[in-house]
């Protein structure tokens, strides 16, 4: 076998692996946001297990972003949207790098907003582990076994949103 046939092999192991991987990734995922949906006593938990609709969830759950004295309000719609037009722009050279690191700002301080219903004291440890993404559904599992200790309505980086 040639050296670029063992290459070629190489990718082709890696490649599967890591598409294992992101698979194991997305179902522990889904399984985490179902259950803090079930939990949250949410309307239709399985839109959890639906790409684009468990941003849909996850936007329900939190209602709204406030930075400062910006709100970024009806994230239920908010958030799907951005996804799709992450997906679909976000292969764009300059625009696509905005648009990415605008939507992983937004994801961010979604879930920041989210783990403050839950553990304010440590919403920003949380929101600093989530920056690798592997670590979300293990936090997410955790919360779906708490109770909110805040409304959810308008919570965000703003002190006095309370």
């Amino acid at each position: 076998m040639s050296d670029l046939g063992v290459i070629l092999a190489a990718g082709i192991v890696f490649a599967v692996i890591g598409i294992i991987i992101g698979i194991a990734f997305y179902i522990f995922f889904s399984f985490t946001l179902f259950k803090l949906a079930q939990a949250r006593n949410e309307e239709m938990p399985w839109l959890a297990w639906i790409p684009v609709a468990q941003m849909y969830l996850l936007g329900k759950m939190v209602k709204s972003v406030k930075i400062s004295t910006f709100e970024i309000p009806m994230l239920e719609i908010v958030l799907p949207a951005s996804m799709v037009v992450y997906f679909v722009l976000g292969g764009v050279s300059v625009l696509g790098t905005i648009i990415s690191l605008a939507y992983y700002a937004l994801s961010l301080l979604t879930l920041y907003t989210l783990y403050k219903q839950y553990l304010p004291d440590k919403a920003v440890a949380y929101t600093i582990i989530s920056i690798f993404a592997v670590t979300i559904p293990f936090l997410l599992l955790k919360l779906s076994k708490m109770s909110p200790v805040e409304s959810g309505e308008s919570v965000g980086t703003d002190n006095n949103a309370q």
